[in-house]
């Protein structure tokens, strides 16, 4: 069937134009002297042509400063300018300045960059320290004689406290990775174990970041966390050190802002005091970290911590074409808790955004690589952007099926490789080879039992007394209790009774009784992380629902994991299209971006849409000021892969995920909404920036102050418009 993009989302009606507004023409900013002007035109004849919002973010010097920088607005032009600035007009040290990032490639760009910039030379860019939190304060600790071993591999921390639950005789054993991520929570609140509160809910939390904290002491290692813990503690224990660093940095520069965590906003202020000429950069918009610690009231309330910083909204998107501009403008609008701005466009061609509505994931991936094939594009000039990496399994591996090049960074193994799927599909393996001892020995876990112990007794067992289903040697091991003997019994049960069906009802046969060692979870972190694994074991059913027997099912399978890996051996990353998840899409751009599974359920993810119904959470407070906290960053996620798209857009909108009907994205239907216009009329009035308050004033028409604090809350206040109803 053919199915060809429309311009609108299914059964959206709109009388709107989308499209962003044309940037205006350039006003120019005035110079204060001649070497400001020489600089700027020294700028414009390598072709770094700023305009007058991004000039201003430059030209300032002492003191705070918030750059707003809406996506594509040339915020690393605007870093890397102002940095030179300060080097060359400013005649500041470049031994002086601190220039932190995200990434250790992102710092190593810029510093290349403002090599290549007037007036600077190869030996003052050296100079500079540039680098990421890590980065920058381990070298730090290191001066100080911390010679820990850094624990970098997430597998060893997770063996670690994996042993550490397995001595406090914890249900949550199988799940280290959940434990680990709320110590982490912790750690970037400044958190130390004696800080948790002695409560039910958090006795094992408590008692497993204790554990965690003496074997990394004992054992000589330290965490990338700990890395900002131990410089904070420094910072408060050596007044001399800190001081020292505040003396060295005179002038510190933040990229990324809106991604920082409290505690690495709390050493970025700890060293730009007493100056506080700090220039941070990011965008309220594109806070999509918040599961490692980004909070967006940091930058939504910078101007709070700093009453007397200026803030600049860098807000045209040089990168998009207007139609792309628009469409991302009327998405996250409908958000709340952020700073009020419309991103404006240039004048270049591009095309309106396109709609796609598949009846299926299957069908989605299908069309959409037809597509591809049919733009004639380089594959290099292609991104498809998924909200999860289960969501992309159709058109992951019809990519694979059809030997189309394709980079996907975080996919180091097929979707039937992940342990809980590769678990159930063992339980497969065993109901047509009860005699495979490694499906036999990956079974082990989910009946509680010891890997390593259990396969040394059946093999033993095995040797001696040959049995047609040896998992059935271990209710003679003296070590299991009963219940365990009859878990054990009822497994094998199953499993003969699954070997009856095609394989979808196999896994629902199966599924209960296998997913019973997840099922002890109740705090939040570990509820989310047991959606993930329901929405994966969901989309194991829906796949093998495509064959009629288990062999069919499995020979299928390991042709995917086969010709995977032959895939990755096969390096033709020099045209390949990228397969992102959005996360990984975030400061990306390409020509041609295809955004899919747009539907509910998916973006916005069912995860968020759980949390939104579930009150009693460990955020409770955060959903008593913002009920409505992961609905939105969900609505920031796809603001972001809307406009990672430079020319050409394509959204697709499943019928159904998981056999279930499902609607098109709000975020889209949304989008092309007619907001109806207040009743009545609008006033002038000052208007709370706290993105928790709603309180607001109206003005006086005989003058105002300059500026004024909300009397609900204390945060500063700004002058706009208010609707209100007429008396």
């Amino acid at each position: 069937m053919i199915m060809n993009f429309t311009t609108t989302p299914h059964r959206a009606v709109t009388e709107l134009d989308l499209s962003a507004p044309l940037t205006p023409p350039k006003a120019t900013q005035p110079f204060q002297d001649e070497k400001e002007q020489a600089f700027f035109e020294s700028l414009e004849e390598r072709g770094i042509r700023l305009n007058r919002r991004q000039t201003e973010a430059v030209q300032h010097t002492e003191g705070p400063l918030l750059t707003i920088a809406g996506a594509g607005s040339g915020k690393t032009s605007v870093l890397t300018a102002r940095t030179a600035f300060l080097m060359t007009v400013k005649e500041k040290d470049p031994s002086s300045i601190l220039l932190i990032t995200f990434t250790r490639k992102a710092s190593e760009e810029m510093r290349e960059r403002i090599s290549r910039l007037p007036g600077v030379h190869a030996h003052d860019a050296r100079r500079l320290t540039a680098g990421t939190f890590h980065s920058i304060f381990l070298k730090l600790l290191r001066s100080l004689g911390y010679n820990q071993k850094i624990l970098n591999s997430e597998r060893h921390k997770q063996i670690i406290m994996k042993n550490i639950l397995k001595k406090m005789k914890s249900p949550e054993a199988s799940l280290p990775e959940i434990m680990l991520s709320s110590i982490s929570s912790c750690k970037v609140k400044m958190m130390e174990p004696g800080d948790v509160p002695d409560s039910k809910e958090t006795k094992e939390l408590k008692e497993a970041f204790t554990a965690y904290e003496e074997w990394k002491t004992s054992n000589g290692y330290m965490d990338f966390d700990d890395i900002l813990v131990f410089t904070h503690r420094e910072f408060i224990h050596n007044p001399d050190l800190l001081t020292k660093m505040q003396t060295r940095f005179q002038y510190v520069l933040v990229d990324e802002f809106q991604d920082t965590n409290p505690i690495q906003y709390e050493l970025i202020k700890q060293i730009a005091a007493p100056q506080n000429n700090l220039f941070v950069v990011g965008d309220d918009d594109q806070v999509i970290y918040s599961f490692n610690g980004a909070n967006s009231s940091i930058i939504l309330e910078f101007d709070k911590e700093y009453p007397e910083a200026s803030v600049v909204t860098l807000n045209t998107n040089y990168r998009s074409a207007p139609p792309i501009v628009g469409l991302g403008n009327h998405v996250i609008k409908h958000n709340t808790y952020r700073r009020i701005k419309t991103m404006n466009a240039t004048d270049k061609d591009g095309k309106q955004p396109f709609y796609l509505r598949p009846a299926t994931t299957e069908e989605e991936a299908s069309h959409v690589l037809t597509h591809m094939r049919e733009q004639q594009r380089d594959w290099k000039d292609i991104a498809i952007l998924t909200r999860t990496y289960t969501n992309a399994r159709a058109i992951f591996e019809q990519l694979i099926e059809q030997d189309i090049p394709f980079n996907a960074q975080g996919m180091k193994q097929v979707f039937y490789e992940q342990s809980i799927i590769k678990g159930m599909m063992d339980h497969l393996r065993l109901a047509y080879e009860h005699h495979n001892l490694d499906a036999t020995a990956a079974i082990l876990p989910s009946l509680f039992i010891n890997q390593e112990a259990g396969m040394r007794h059946i093999e033993m067992e095995n040797f001696v007394e040959p049995a047609d289903f040896p998992l059935a040697h271990l209710k003679s091991w003296k070590t299991l209790r009963d219940f365990q003997k009859k878990s054990i019994d009822r497994r094998i049960r199953l499993i003969e009774e699954a070997k009856r069906h095609r394989p979808e009802r196999a896994i629902q046969v199966l599924r209960d009784d296998y997913m019973k060692h997840l099922d002890s979870a109740n705090d939040e972190a570990l509820t989310v992380h047991k959606t993930t694994l329901k929405e994966m074991m969901d989309e194991l059913e829906f796949s093998s629902s495509r064959f009629e027997t288990i062999p069919e099912f499995l020979a299928y399978v390991d042709r995917i994991i086969q010709r995977f890996h032959e895939h990755k051996q096969n390096d033709r990353s020099s045209n390949a299209l990228s397969l992102l998840s959005i996360h990984q899409a975030k400061g990306l751009e390409f020509p041609i971006v295809y955004v899919i599974g747009a539907s509910e359920t998916i973006l916005p993810h069912v995860s968020a849409l759980n949390a939104m119904k579930d009150k009693e959470t460990s955020h409770k407070q955060l959903y008593m000021k913002n009920p409505t906290a992961d609905l939105e960053e969900e609505r920031r996620l796809c603001y972001v892969a809307i406009t990672r798209a430079k020319e050409e857009l394509y959204i697709s909108s499943p019928e159904k995920h998981l056999g279930k009907q499902t609607p098109v994205s709000r975020f889209l239907t949304d989008a092309f909404k007619k907001i109806a216009k207040p009743q009545g009329k609008t006033v002038k009035a000052w208007i709370c920036t706290s993105e928790f308050c709603k309180g607001w004033m109206k003005i006086d028409e005989d003058g105002h102050p300059n500026e004024k604090q909300c009397p609900l809350c204390s945060k500063p206040m700004i002058i706009s418009q208010k609707a209100v109803s007429k008396a």
